[in-house]
């Protein structure tokens, strides 16, 4: 397990602005379709774009938050596609969500389909289409004054460019949807990039899945804060399939003093008998449990059953956090322990509600399905089962 040490905070170094993704994609030959919109990948001669359908629940997620958003104002929003691609995205905030309009950038070379893919939304006067750096129409917007209800920023690699410039778009009460997809680095196979990319400290350990949502959420929230900013995590969601990390981050007023942003930051020491210590990162909560109900809700009534379970698991874990947990123990872990006792550990669904019971934060992580998350140290969980045992008379 892990406990939060000093707090600590400093701005990551800016590196140059990732390019999209270039791993091979679906090809549709004529259309693709998802949930309600439909949309080429290709134009004329051109390359096709890169297209993953295993990401739609990531894209679910935006629809589900932006339409939250919506709700919670009462204003149809306006969005930013940094990083449009194909335009599902924007479609999809358009067509399920009810965005008033929609502004979709891609670095487009030669033929490219995003334009005939909007062009019903071109003609309505409900979108446009721009071929610049995500950074420039950052700042572009901040300068102009055409600030967004919703910033999504589908990057590669680092999310730090983003995470340092996108609130310049967003109003205040909007959303950041960031990204990343540098499990290595966040895993601490590469230490150097965690340096320049998160200005963290990181190791190898079970729960690197969960610690490379904790340094984006900080990076970002740190960002904001030298900007005399406030942000905060809605929540925050490892996609395994594609190892990505997407977290929605919500831009509030400015809190006085500007330190008090870098509240939630710390170093977290994974041993403290051998000194291993990772960040600074993200220590607070990682999901905004009401927004997180009105997301599951809206889920259900969509008939959308895969986001809907997922955030079923979100809200288990923001219950498990309240109560103090964070990060998790590999189930591993937790047998090597209750066998040096001569214990059997009890399936998950059994341990669960018994260190519920006993008056501890517990769930199931739901980035690493052999996991629990709790705010019991081992030798606690040891004894919740030990006691169990004995009630149950084993």
């Amino acid at each position: 397990m892990v406990a939060p040490a000093s707090a600590a905070a400093g701005r990551g170094a800016a590196l140059p602005l990732a390019g999209r993704r270039r791993s091979r994609s679906v090809a549709c030959a004529e259309e693709c379709r998802e949930r309600s919109v439909s949309f080429r990948l290709q134009q004329g001669g051109g390359a096709p774009l890169f297209y993953r359908p295993a990401s739609r629940i990531i894209r679910d997620l935006g629809v589900l938050a932006l339409a939250a958003h919506g709700r919670q104002h009462q204003r149809a929003p306006r969005v930013l596609d940094a990083m449009s691609g194909s335009g599902v995205r924007a479609l999809r905030y358009s067509h399920e969500a009810n965005a008033s309009f929609v502004h979709a950038n891609e670095r487009m070379f030669g033929e490219h389909p995003l334009r005939a893919n909007l062009e019903p939304l071109l003609s309505a006067g409900r979108a446009r289409v721009t071929a610049d750096d995500a950074v420039d129409v950052y700042m572009r917007s901040r300068l102009d004054g055409s600030l967004y209800d919703l910033v999504d920023a589908d990057a590669f690699g680092t999310g730090q460019p983003h995470a340092a410039e996108a609130w310049w778009a967003c109003r205040t009460g909007g959303l950041v949807y960031l990204c990343a997809t540098d499990s290595l680095t966040t895993s601490g196979s590469n230490p150097h990039q965690a340096a320049a990319g998160y200005a963290a400290v990181t190791h190898k350990f079970p729960g690197c899945n969960e610690a490379g949502l904790r340094l984006l959420v900080g990076t970002a929230a740190r960002e904001a804060a030298a900007r005399h900013l406030t942000a905060s995590p809605v929540f925050s969601f490892f996609h395994r399939p594609s190892s990505t990390f997407r977290v929605m981050m919500r831009l509030d007023a400015a809190k006085r003093p500007p330190a008090s942003g870098f509240a939630a930051l710390s170093h977290v020491a994974r041993c403290p008998s051998c000194g291993e210590v990772m960040g600074p990162m993200w220590v607070g909560p990682m999901h905004d449990a009401e927004f997180v109900a009105g997301m599951r809700g809206d889920a259900a009534a969509r008939g959308w059953s895969e986001p809907d379970r997922l955030l079923g698991s979100f809200l288990e874990e923001a219950e498990a956090e309240a109560k103090g947990a964070l990060l998790f123990y590999h189930l591993g872990e937790v047998q090597r322990a209750l066998a040096k006792r001569g214990l059997r550990q009890p399936p998950l669904a059994a341990l669960l509600p018994l260190l519920r019971g006993a008056g501890f934060g517990a769930a199931q992580a739901h980035s690493e399905t052999k996991s629990l998350k709790t705010s019991a140290t081992l030798d606690e969980v040891v004894r919740v089962v030990s006691e169990a045992k004995h009630r149950a008379g084993v």
